[in-house]
């Protein structure tokens, strides 16, 4: 870990050499946004989705930001990615407070922070535990505020799994750190409508739209979860998960269908998807 690359207000170094105050808004109230961009062979995915989504987040967040700048901090993370798959993570927070309070000063100066990490991306069929969603209402902003998302998820490891599949009074909402997507029993492909509750996630979007002009066209909408009991494939979404099924869904009679058609097409689809927007990535 001494070795990886990362910026902090500007100046790159490693992550291991950057020390950040303890009274960073960050550490005291996860008052910060942040953004994690997938690299293929030193290509961004959707960087400007991205870049565009951490705007909003700001701009929900009363966050005065200096976007120059973060473009010039992405550009020098993204220079150590060349020719690599990994991913950079991006963070903004409202800045350092003189004491604790939750009133912040409005002179605050944003700390801007991001490391680059070369991953593989590979993953396998894993399993998952429906749960209630006890998280804040203002889930489509990309906060670093997940205390919610961080008890859910460790209470399902303690089962054998990895992931979550939220609801609130029985209708989905999306994963402990993804978006949901299934096959119900008429073989439509449904996902729950974008609202506070969920996040805009980039390769929910690039999904969508793959199969926009397809017979697997997505039906957005309330999604109940007795829809699980009779789906022969449930998977997430995620910029580092692509497409990702679950083999079982505790709390349900779930159980993934192997090889199911309708998702190995899916799957074809949205790979095609993926190479058209890296083909046009900068």
């Amino acid at each position: 870990m001494n070795d990886i690359p990362a910026i902090y207000q500007g100046k790159l170094s490693t992550l291991e050499e950057i020390r950040v105050s303890p009274l960073s808004r960050a550490y005291t109230f996860s008052d910060s946004i942040y953004e994690v961009v997938p690299y293929f062979k030193g290509k961004a995915l959707c960087f400007r989705e991205h870049f565009d989504r951490m705007k909003n987040s700001a701009h929900l967040m009363d966050l005065k930001v200096d976007f120059e700048s973060v473009s010039s901090d992405l550009y020098l993370l993204s220079e150590t990615l060349a020719e690599k798959d990994g991913y950079i993570y991006y963070q903004i927070t409202r800045g350092i407070d003189p004491i604790r309070s939750h009133l912040y000063q409005d002179d605050l100066e944003l700390e801007r922070f991001g490391y680059a990490m070369p991953s593989n991306f590979s993953s396998s069929p894993i399993g998952a535990m429906l749960c209630n969603d006890d998280r804040w209402g203002k889930c489509n902003i990309k906060s670093t505020s997940l205390l919610g998302n961080i008890l859910a998820m460790n209470k399902a490891k303690s089962l054998g799994c990895n992931e979550v599949v939220m609801h609130r009074e029985g209708f989905m909402t999306e994963a402990g750190a993804s978006n949901v997507f299934y096959f119900n029993e008429k073989g439509q492909v449904r996902t729950s409508a974008l609202s506070e509750n969920i996040l805009p996630g980039i390769t929910r979007s690039i999904l969508i739209d793959a199969l926009r002009d397809t017979p697997y066209r997505v039906k957005e909408g309330s999604c109940s979860i007795k829809d699980f009991n009779d789906s022969p494939c449930i998977w997430l979404t995620s910029s580092t998960k692509g497409l990702l099924p679950l083999t079982h869904l505790i709390e349900t009679d779930y159980k993934l269908q192997e090889n199911y058609h309708g998702f190995l097409d899916v799957v074809e689809l949205f790979n095609s998807a993926m190479q058209l927007h890296l083909a046009t990535s900068k």
